[in-house]
């Protein structure tokens, strides 16, 4: 019998890109946690819930249980996480969803607010969404698998990466010297 590596799937990018609506074409792997669920079904505050679901979140690693979750992942504490993982020798995917331009983000986080959804600054928006942008280098590495969705109109992969073998897909909206310097920390809207 081959032992399996335990697996992370984690679904990243800016607030406003598309991560939720995303994570239905794809198979949930463990348990999959999200601080916004918890709020929602708890009543807790957001902090609560983010301490909460990350303490699932290590809980499963030190089990070698396979987990899903939803990120922005603008900030080194979650890189930490799938640090950890991958330390434990774990199988990492991830699917990373952006857009061409933070401000469209922001016309989609105001958008679901109208829609009863929950509120994100605008600077914290733009914030996070250079933060997100910048740790695509270090998921290169650290990640099995990653695949990067353009989400500016429509769901299109622009980069796919599985082990060793790597493709880069142009669109409208990328360029493939946009995508060259997204994949090296370079990038910036103009």
């Amino acid at each position: 019998m081959q032992n399996r590596k335990p697996m992370v799937l984690v679904f990243a990018g800016p607030n406003g890109s598309g991560k939720s609506t995303s994570k239905s074409f794809f198979s949930i792997v463990g348990e999959y946690t999200n601080a916004d669920d918890v709020v929602s079904a708890t009543g807790m505050t957001n902090l609560e819930a983010a301490r909460e679901v990350d303490d699932r979140r290590y809980s499963a690693i030190a089990q070698r249980k396979d987990f899903s979750f939803e990120t922005v992942l603008s900030s080194e504490y979650k890189m930490n996480l799938l640090r950890a993982a991958k330390d434990a020798g774990y199988f990492i995917k991830c699917v990373f969803v952006l857009t061409s331009d933070p401000k469209i983000n922001i016309q989609r986080v105001q958008q679901r607010v109208l829609d009863g959804g929950h509120d994100v600054d605008a600077e914290k928006i733009v914030s996070r969404y250079y933060g997100a942008i910048s740790n695509i280098p270090e998921l290169l590495k650290l990640c099995d698998i990653l695949h990067i969705y353009d989400n500016t109109e429509n769901l299109y992969r622009i980069v796919r990466k599985h082990k060793e073998d790597f493709t880069i897909f142009p669109n409208k909206f990328w360029s493939m010297e946009d995508i060259s310097r997204l994949l090296f920390g370079k990038y910036r809207v103009n």
